[in-house]
């Protein structure tokens, strides 16, 4: 990556975006497994179910975390995630969503968060799915839509017995229900929501055996990023939805395969979802359950081609997402994509966005079957409930990152030289320091030795050298072991007092294997009160920003002019 001075700052994490973060995937997860899984079998009133569950699932969060702005936060966060899910038609389905999350958030906000303005919010928002699909179906036919439907209205209501029924009361006596529906499920949420402050995550919960320490966030050290990639992602997961709508599923499965191939190559953590056995499980009761019921038991046949094919489409479907979404969450945390939404006041959402797309994977193959989903969904709802506490510590405690600058150039540049000179400005303000510099000394023009230089006393020690001694090898230099053990307390967040900016010099190859001071930096990372200036080379910034997936970062290149006045300016403002 070519650094040129780029700045990753963001506000201090809003719980409000963190706890939307939580509903926004939940949802999402729902939209996307029961979407697609109704979407295949074509059932009926599949848009009304999933509204139902939607306000259920918005109302039950409300009682949990009643915080204003929860309902749009959320519905902006799933819309987006709903952009590329399994549905072949992708607007539609996102603008409904959006559509409920606002008007249940302009109604409670009218009414209240009490009992009457979540009754009505819900039945306001299940109610918006029939003016939803009213307008889709005039966009996509236009008015002359109108008059065929009222005529077909008027037929049926001739033959039925019902002539005397205008379309203009059928209209509202079908608002009327679906209003209905609303209030139920508003209901059911609210109730479910009440309950759940006595919720804990059940012991053998997913999520948490899932995400022990950073496992929901991590990316291979090696990762590299790239604009165009995140774009293709986008194109070629869309690409393949279409083909196999309007194709073979041979057709498709080709072009998913080759994408999931290319996946698991150059992101190899997204093979692990693959590799679970409950996933493949699911995958042929899916399969099966499509072919024995896609045309209905009433078609007499037991076995329907067309189902097979259904199934086998939504299993494609399910690897696509999984994996694509594994890809996605990654070149989302590119650092040009930060610096650009950074600067663009979007940090909240690229944040929140950036852990729900994390987590999607995980919650996607832990979910309820569809079956059971909709055969229990207050079951599942509490379910959902139970792991959002777990999921809201793990978002908040990745979000929750010290400040970080990095000092980077080419090696035997100068790097540690600026550092020195930005460590007395610093003192000179009275500033408290912790952690250390390394310089380095050479011998007939070659760095033959470093020392450790404790910033908070001034104390000097013999860090390595390349003459063999008693200390420990690492490559050419001999490190002295009372001197690494030193320079661990000097970054023990417990020993570093009213330290404010804490220096490490350098973090290279070791720490990104794990050694080195990488535990000491996984430690202070817990710790958003310190500003950590680490010296990095030039070619291991972005695997550094990657490793401990940095989000408030000031980059400055000592190979650019001016670089001296600008980390004086930006510590002087600070």
């Amino acid at each position: 990556m070519s650094v040129s001075n780029p700045t990753y700052q963001q506000p201090v994490p809003d719980s409000r975006w963190l706890q939307a973060s939580v509903v926004g995937s939940l949802w999402a997860s729902i939209e996307i497994i029961l979407g697609s899984f109704m979407h295949n079998l074509q059932m009926p009133f599949a848009g009304t179910l999933l509204a139902m569950l939607s306000v259920m699932l918005l109302t039950a969060f409300h009682q949990r975390w009643r915080v204003k702005g929860l309902f749009w936060r959320a519905g902006l966060i799933c819309a987006l995630m709903k952009s590329i899910s399994p549905s072949a038609i992708l607007l539609g389905p996102m603008t409904g969503i959006l559509a409920e999350a606002l008007l249940l958030e302009l109604v409670v906000r009218i009414a209240g968060a009490n009992i009457v303005g979540y009754l009505l919010g819900g039945a306001v928002a299940v109610s918006s799915a029939i003016i939803h699909k009213m307008v889709t179906l005039l966009i996509m036919y236009g008015f002359d839509f109108v008059n065929v439907i009222v005529n077909l209205y008027e037929y049926a209501a001739h033959q039925l017995g019902f002539a005397t029924l205008a379309p203009q009361q059928a209209l509202l006596l079908l608002f009327t229900f679906y209003g209905l529906l609303g209030i139920v499920a508003a209901a059911a949420g609210y109730f479910v929501g009440k309950k759940s402050h006595r919720l804990t995550a059940p012991p053998d919960d997913q999520i948490s055996e899932t995400t022990t320490g950073s496992d929901l966030f991590q990316i291979g050290h090696n990762q590299h990023f790239s604009v165009p990639l995140l774009f293709y992602h986008l194109f070629a997961i869309a690409g393949s939805l279409v083909i196999m709508h309007y194709y073979s599923v041979v057709v498709g499965a080709v072009f998913v395969a080759t994408y999931v191939g290319y996946c698991v190559i150059h992101y190899r953590r997204s093979l692990r979802h693959l590799k679970r056995p409950w996933f493949w499980v699911q995958a042929l009761v899916l399969t099966f359950l499509a072919v024995v019921f896609y045309n209905g038991i009433d078609s007499g046949h037991l076995f329907s081609r067309e189902g097979l094919v259904a199934g086998l489409t939504m299993n494609l479907r399910a690897v696509l997402i999984v994996v694509g979404f594994s890809a996605i969450s990654v070149e989302l945390r590119n650092p040009v994509v930060k610096a650009v939404l950074m600067r663009r006041g979007l940090a909240q959402l690229y944040l929140s966005l950036g852990l729900a797309f994390s987590v999607l994977p995980v919650l996607v193959r832990q979910f309820e079957r569809p079956v059971v989903l909709l055969r229990y969904p207050l079951r599942s709802l509490m379910r959902s409930l139970s792991q959002a506490d777990t999921l809201l510590a793990k978002f908040t405690a990745h979000a929750n990152k010290p400040k970080v600058v990095i000092i980077t150039g080419e090696k035997h540049s100068g790097k540690t030289t600026f550092a020195l000179h930005l460590v007395n400005y610093l003192k000179e303000k009275n500033i408290a320091l912790g952690g250390f510099v390394a310089p380095g000394f050479f011998i007939d023009n070659r760095r033959a030795s470093f020392e450790m230089q404790a910033l908070a006393t001034g104390e000097k020690l013999p860090l390595c050298s390349i003459h063999p001694g008693k200390g420990i090898r690492i490559g050419p230099f001999y490190f002295d072991k009372e001197t690494l053990k030193t320079g661990h307390q000097l970054l023990d967040p417990d020993q570093l007092g009213a330290a404010k900016i804490v220096f490490i010099d350098e973090v290279g190859p070791l720490e990104l294997k794990g050694d080195g001071w990488a535990a000491a930096i996984d430690k202070l990372m817990h710790h958003p009160r310190f500003t950590l200036v680490m010296v990095v080379r030039r070619s291991m910034t972005e695997q550094v920003i990657n490793r401990w997936q940095l989000i408030n970062v000031k980059i400055f290149d000592i190979a650019l002019p001016g670089q001296a006045d600008e980390a004086r300016r930006y510590f002087g403002d600070g």
